[in-house]
């Protein structure tokens, strides 16, 4: 049975929208939390109650999120809508007011040459989107525990001018082969999260697609621009200064759909590493190591699964055997807790001693 974190944001499909917005506003004195509150509503588009609940009073009941998010619509920082329906109520859907973006602004969390778009939401299917991200995020989030590091809402990932100029020969005669598509495009993930790394210097970076589609012709393109971005680009951005290339993740409906977009993304991912003096087999195709794909439902019930696309691209003389089939991948979840070091065994010893020393008792190990 699926739990409540999953069912909570796939029931309202086309639903009839309740909207309300505070026209007269009520004067309220903010804490950092209410501002921390207004740029995560800013940042992750919409966020449900239980949701800002999740964030800011973990383990809490809905009762003191709902009371702040109250104080907050109503003084015109946020507003707010939720799917109608004739017996009971749903929980609130929060967005962004126009007055919650000047104070953003104000404060330098939004620049500020930045206009305030308004959102006119009369469908609830146009923020399941969001919603539903949020909410794999947040199941996600629960298995990581400290390991996440930082989560960044949807944002555009552009070429620099200079990359799009550059040839795509690289040093020592290394030049990308194989793109689909030459020129380099923006990407736009619906999230990026970052992850503590036990097994290297630096922390790896996940850029999260989230499909509601189901449609493997919307993405062909996505695949192309993200297969060139991971080959060759994504070292001319901001990204270019991590010792390894991000990792994408597509977010599937179900095994259905995942099935598809590998079986899509295993004809349009052919971008590699090519050199003159070295065999076929050599050539490395990163972004068929690097996007990956998984059930929605998965991290909802507490399975860090997903898969990738062969290492190779079909009609490649080395794809055969194992490196034919699909590959099963575990995605990160919590760090592994530190073996006790010397120092930490003698100070627990000393403790001991003291113990004894204080209560007369004998000094004995565990039975």
């Amino acid at each position: 049975m699926l739990p409540d974190s999953y069912t909570g944001v796939h029931r309202y499909d086309g639903a009839i929208i309740q909207r309300q917005r505070c026209d007269h506003p009520e004067p309220c004195s903010l804490r950092q939390r209410d501002l921390a509150i207004v740029r995560d509503v800013w940042r992750y588009h919409f966020l449900t109650t239980n949701q800002v609940r999740e964030l800011w009073w973990p383990g809490k009941s809905v009762q003191a999120a709902r009371r702040r998010l109250v104080k907050l619509f109503r003084a015109g920082y946020l507003e707010r809508f939720r799917p109608y329906s004739p017996r009971g109520s749903y929980e609130w859907i929060y967005f962004l007011s126009a007055a919650g973006h000047r104070i953003l602004r104000d404060l330098g969390v939004v620049e500020g040459t930045a206009r305030f778009k308004p959102r006119d939401v009369f469908d609830y299917g146009r923020a399941l989107h969001d919603i539903q991200l949020n909410a794999w995020v947040l199941a996600y989030r629960r298995l990581l525990g400290t390991a996440l590091l930082h989560w960044q809402g949807e944002h555009q990932i552009t070429p620099p001018r200079g990359a799009r100029q550059a040839h795509l020969r690289l040093d020592d005669d290394w030049s990308i082969e194989g793109l689909r598509d030459p020129h380099p495009r923006p990407v736009v993930p619906d999230a990026a999260l970052e992850l503590a790394n036990d097994d290297a210097q630096g922390p790896r970076l996940f850029l999260i697609e989230y499909d509601r589609t189901r449609r493997t012709d919307k993405n062909y393109d996505k695949f192309r621009r993200y297969d060139a971005f991971l080959a060759w680009w994504w070292r001319h951005t901001h990204l270019g200064t991590r010792a390894d290339a991000p990792y994408v993740l597509f977010i599937c409906q179900d095994e259905t759909q995942r099935d598809d977009f590998l079986a899509c993304a295993d004809r349009e991912l052919t971008a590699h590493l090519w050199h003159p003096s070295r065999p076929v087999e050599t050539h490395e195709y990163i972004g068929r190591r690097r996007i990956l794909f998984c059930d929605e439902r998965d991290a909802h019930l507490a399975r860090t699964e997903a898969r990738r696309v062969p290492p190779y691209p079909p009609a490649h003389p080395s794809r055969r055997g194992r490196d034919a089939e699909v590959r099963g991948v575990r995605l990160p979840t919590r760090p592994r807790p530190a073996p006790p070091t010397r120092r930490t065994i003698d100070q627990r010893t000393q403790e001991m001693h003291s113990q004894s020393a204080e209560t007369g008792a004998p000094l004995t190990g565990a039975s």
